[in-house]
């Protein structure tokens, strides 16, 4: 086996076992809120494996714009941490830039990175807030809005707007 050979099994071993591991942790979490996952599941990553660089550019304007982003369904999803399924949805993302806007190949390749991960909605919605402020960093607001397909009936959105945080 070559080098590269070796490299590449070992990234698969790896993600093999950091897989096994979160998806082992999220069962337990389950079972200690009484909640047995039904049917099959899937094994899925934890929210650190999601791809951690957005980048942005330049925004040298002193005219204020609102920039909007938004997904098309299908295109925004991660894996329930209960049942490994998928959870689509369409995510929104709008602010009025500072000092950058973001790129978007990479905000993209962020998006899809979230498809292996098993997380709750709620959190993947919080977890993006952050992960985008911090790379817009003084944007005059930020509005981060995931919209879930309608799952057993219940519709869910999740809504972190800058302008209510503390």
């Amino acid at each position: 086996m070559t080098d590269k050979e070796l490299a590449i099994n070992e990234r698969l071993d790896a993600l093999q076992k950091q897989s096994v591991e979160h998806t082992r942790a999220s069962l337990e979490y389950m079972e200690k809120m009484g909640i047995r996952p039904e049917g099959k599941f899937g094994l899925f990553l934890p929210p650190d494996y999601r791809e951690k660089e957005i980048h942005r550019l330049p925004y040298a304007h002193a005219v204020r714009q609102q920039v909007v982003y938004e997904t098309e369904k299908g295109e925004f999803s991660a894996l329930c941490p209960f049942s490994g399924l998928p959870d689509y949805g369409v995510l929104r993302i709008e602010y009025v830039p500072g000092s950058y806007i973001l790129e978007l190949k990479s905000l993209k390749y962020y998006i899809m990175s979230w498809r292996h991960i098993g997380v709750a909605q709620e959190d993947v919605t919080a977890y993006i807030y952050q992960d985008v402020y911090r790379q817009l960093q003084d944007a005059h607001y930020l509005k981060i809005t995931t919209d879930y397909n309608i799952r057993g009936g219940i519709n869910t959105s999740c809504v972190v707007d800058s302008r209510e945080q503390q």
